[in-house]
């Protein structure tokens, strides 16, 4: 479920979107009502181990943001522990980020402990700060998904240690091949 970003979900957990004066809004926890229910009912329908949640706590996506995004997200990823669902992914915005930047350092070290299952890290990683953090026991699996664009073969690089080619943003989501196969493969020794 995509519960990040400035969608409807994460404006209802958020106090710059949320001004709701009914059960699901004001308290935290009438914010996280929304999130809770319906994640319950995905589970319900399609089961807690097919279910997964993605969150954005740490900064401003699409003019949504939470003047204390720290309770409001302890209790977002307490409930979706309770529920039990598959992973809990957090996109979380670096200070120096690439395509987007955080207002306030990423939160995930703080939330770890409240969520019981799979937790993965993404946005902006590359292999030394990833391998950092899960080493750190903050995250269990790390998503590189822009680097997958231009990088098809990317698990044989990052184990290579090959530079990574850069991604064309103006190609992102187009109809023809350009941005989706015409990037260079590593070259890979036969053995």
């Amino acid at each position: 479920m995509h519960a990040a970003n400035g969608y409807l979900i994460d404006q209802f957990l958020r106090d710059s979107s949320n001004f709701r004066d009914d059960q699901y809004g004001g308290s935290i926890e009438n914010r996280v009502r929304f999130l809770r229910e319906t994640t319950q009912a995905v589970v319900d329908t399609i089961g807690g181990d097919r279910t997964g949640v993605r969150l954005s706590p740490n900064g401003e996506t699409q003019g949504v943001k939470d003047s204390n995004p720290l309770p409001v997200f302890i209790a977002a990823v307490e409930a979706l522990s309770s529920i039990g669902i598959a992973h809990l992914e957090l996109r979380e915005l670096p200070l120096t980020g690439t395509f987007g930047v955080g207002d306030m350092d990423p939160l995930a070290s703080q939330l770890r402990s409240a969520f019981k299952g799979p937790l993965i890290l993404n946005s902006d990683f590359d292999m030394v700060r990833a391998q950092a953090e899960l080493s750190a026991g903050i995250g269990d699996a790390v998503a590189f998904g822009r680097p997958f664009i231009s990088n098809a073969d990317l698990p044989y690089r990052l184990a290579k240690g090959i530079p990574l080619s850069p991604d064309d943003a103006s190609t992102w989501f187009t109809q023809g091949p350009e941005g989706y196969i015409d990037y260079p493969a590593a070259t890979r020794a036969v053995a």
